[in-house]
């Protein structure tokens, strides 16, 4: 059998066919079993309540395992045992609608034939439109394997159906070899020129439309566009230019299956009813689901449709946060495998002190460091946010790395975009690195916080973490001009101490004026220690640089102590005569 087009790739036999968007099998067997997972999944409940006393048990370790989880999430947000409490466990159960639709229908799928041998019988246009309308009234008349099919579909178990939703059961088919309007171009032979977009003109070449005398575009700044000679058409590709192609079309008759899923659930002792899930909440709560009774199924004219109701076990707990009125609800569900489902966005209500301190942050001016070391404990004391803030450098290098060998720029050059004079290509290409960087900031925060975190809350505060980390290394901007003028001072100062006493008391007191004066610059200008001891908590890197860097800081004060020595013993020196 050919290959089919766009939509079947390969036809075997009573076998498969590999689908982009789906998998093709042939009607199962009448006497095919599956193994029924949900009848394994009751027989372990079973086994789990056999007894009086351990229902009670499971409930009293599933209270302890909640109670860890919150415990855990807390501690890594840092707030203490006694800012929360939880109740006690309540039981209940989600209710879920799984229905599945089969339609049966015939379709085609063609794909074009570049060549084709002088043996091979090509029909034409209206033949090929012929043999389609005829064949698919032919195989919608083959009715067995369909009625086999939907026999099949009311004996079989959930978790059989389930398996066969996600497929295409094939009945027939047949093909043909003809010719046949191009898709591409719609029978006109022509496409959009790509390289001008159909304009028929591009950016002149020469002087990219900023020259008023350049001799290529007299200064419109537009030339002609070669690929398509002015025109703005080009060949079609396709076709190559004829308006039609040769195809192997084929006709198949199959059933494919829709599903339709609702869930909800409730909490006892709370008035809301959570209907909305996400796509890992949906699958955890149908694979926990118990789908043992009898569903309702009804044959269709053209298909079947079919819907069973389950229940998931859930449990839950509720949760009263210290300063919040509202508890959040802590939810589980299932048997053995037991997953968080609906997860609370508790961080919100945690982070809000650490998100109003951080915007303030921001805003303050760039050489306020009480409040950048205010802000840094407060980051720091949260081991969520630290652990995301230290994954700010890796993935912002990182893409701008993937960035740099897409557009054929060094790394560097992006970092400092805005160094450039001419930085038009370097800006856009890094306001595309700074959204990259937002997006993956705020997943890896969501995942640091195993989605206790709403998303909107979460991308702000990426935005503000991102902002917040460069600032870490412009302690004081002007460092090294108060650093000259100090140590100017501090020269004058010790000579005229030398001058004054030129004995070992006065070597005393230049040793005591440069060390108090470069103790004082120093704490003055960056709060050194205090400042070191907050962000040292955070292990941060900037543009590969530790932050905050102590180096240039200690240099400074030996430099001041030392050159203050000298001179100090020179002019002690000179004054005793020791040089006259």
């Amino acid at each position: 059998m050919p290959e089919s087009g766009k939509e079947t790739t390969t036809v075997a036999e009573n076998g498969n066919v590999n689908d982009k968007a789906a998998q093709v099998k042939t009607v199962p067997a009448q006497n095919q079993t599956v193994p029924d997972k949900s009848a394994e999944n009751t027989t372990t409940q079973n086994q789990e309540q056999s007894t009086p006393q351990e229902p009670k048990a499971n409930l009293e370790l599933l209270k302890q395992r909640l109670y860890d989880t919150v415990a855990a999430i807390f501690s890594r947000c840092g707030v203490p045992t006694a800012s929360f409490r939880i109740s006690d466990l309540v039981e209940f159960g989600a209710s879920v609608s799984y229905s599945m639709n089969w339609s049966f229908k015939c379709r085609c799928s063609d794909k074009i034939l570049r060549s084709v041998s002088d043996e091979t019988h090509v029909l034409s246009t209206s033949a090929l439109d012929e043999f389609t309308l005829a064949n698919t009234k032919e195989l919608e008349k083959d009715s067995a394997k369909t009625k086999e099919f939907v026999k099949h579909l009311s004996e079989a178990s959930f978790e059989d159906l389930k398996a066969l939703s996600g497929q295409i059961i094939c009945f027939n088919r047949i093909n043909a070899i003809g010719k046949t309007r191009c898709k591409s171009c719609h029978g006109t032979g022509s496409a959009t020129c790509e390289n001008c977009g159909g304009k028929g003109t591009i950016e002149c070449p020469t002087c990219h439309g900023t020259a008023k005398t350049c001799p290529v575009c007299h200064g419109s700044g537009n030339a002609k566009c070669h690929t398509c000679n002015g025109t703005g058409k080009v060949k079609c590709k396709d076709c190559q230019g004829k308006g039609e192609v040769i195809v192997d079309r084929e006709v198949i008759y199959d059933a494919d299956c829709k599903k339709q899923i609702s869930i909800s659930l409730k909490v006892p002792g709370t008035d809301k009813k959570i209907t909305s899930f996400s796509k890992e909440d949906e699958k955890a709560i149908i694979e926990a689901a118990d789908f043992s009774g009898k569903p309702s199924g009804n044959e269709t004219a053209r298909g079947y449709s079919v819907n069973f109701m389950g229940i998931t076990p859930c449990y839950a707990v509720h949760v009263y946060l210290m300063g919040v009125d509202k508890p959040f609800d802590f939810i589980i569900c299932g048997h053995k495998n037991l997953r968080s489902i609906c997860k609370p966005p508790v961080l919100d209500y945690v982070f809000n002190d650490e998100s109003h301190l951080l915007s303030d942050t921001l805003i303050a001016s760039a050489d306020d460091v009480d409040e950048k070391i205010k802000c840094v404990k407060a980051l720091a004391s949260k081991a969520i946010l630290a652990k995301t803030i230290r994954t700010i450098e890796r993935h912002e290098m990182e893409i701008a790395k993937e960035q740099a060998v897409a557009q054929g720029v060094t790394v560097e050059s992006i970092l400092t975009a805005a160094k450039h004079k001419d930085s038009s290509r370097l800006l856009y290409i890094k306001t595309k690195v700074k959204q990259e960087l937002l997006d993956s900031i705020t997943k890896e925060l969501t995942d640091n916080a195993h989605g206790y975190i709403s998303e909107d809350f979460a991308r702000v505060f990426a935005k503000n973490l991102i902002s917040f980390v460069p600032l870490l290394m412009v302690l004081n901007p002007k460092t090294k001009m108060i650093w000259a003028g100090i140590t100017l001072v501090t020269w004058m100062l010790v000579i005229l101490i030398g001058y004054m006493l030129p004995n070992i008391v006065g070597g005393i007191m230049m040793m005591c004026v440069s060390s108090i004066i470069c103790a004082f610059t120093s704490f003055a200008l960056t709060k050194n220690w205090s400042y070191y001891s907050a962000v040292s908590m955070l292990k941060l890197t900037h543009r590969l640089k530790k932050v905050p860097s102590l180096t240039v800081e200690a240099v400074q004060s030996i430099r001041l102590i030392l050159g203050s020595v000298v001179i100090g013993l020179l002019t002690i020196l000179i004054v005793n005569g020791h040089f006259l």
